[in-house]
């Protein structure tokens, strides 16, 4: 019987075959597993020489075999004072399992990003991690949900809208 390869290798050949990345420049810069769900968050240069960030999700199937169940990519760019992400996506809702939003911040001293669903009251913390925020919950977060991220005090440095640019 084969070993299956982790979920960050299976996500690294994904990455390779579909952006062509600078040789080795492909990280797997955060990592979450939820039960038979893991999601990475990962950075590369491709090879026109853009900085990528993005999110792959994968799950295990039988025989231990991991398959892509969503994922979004962008590229680096520079943030303003209103911006609370960097690059963000995420897949999932009310017809799925779990559902994912996540990505760089645009600021990383920050410690904590909350998401926030004031028609539901749902309120999400996570710790950010390498300049990441991974929120992967079950359900949804309605459209007008926000994300406020945290100082180490817990205070709000900027706030704004959770799944869309303003």
């Amino acid at each position: 019987m084969s070993v299956s390869p982790e979920p960050g290798d299976v996500v690294r050949s994904i990455v390779t075959a579909d952006y062509r990345p600078v040789e080795n420049s492909v990280e797997i810069v955060r990592e979450r597993r939820t039960g038979d769900h893991y999601v990475g968050a990962v950075a590369f240069e491709d090879d026109s020489g853009v900085q990528r960030r993005g999110l792959y999700g994968l799950q295990l199937h039988h025989y231990g075999v991991w398959r892509p169940n969503g994922h979004c990519m962008g590229s680096a760019r520079p943030t303003n004072e209103r911006d609370v992400w960097m690059t963000w996506g995420g897949w999932g809702g009310d017809t799925h399992e779990m559902s994912v939003v996540g990505g760089w911040v645009a600021d990383p001293s920050v410690s904590v990003a909350r998401a926030i669903d004031d028609a539901t009251g749902r309120i999400l913390d996570d710790d950010v991690e390498n300049g990441v925020a991974l929120f992967v919950f079950d359900g949804y977060f309605g459209r007008y949900a926000r994300m406020e991220l945290l100082d180490p005090d817990g205070e709000p440095t900027r706030t704004g809208p959770l799944n869309r640019r303003p």
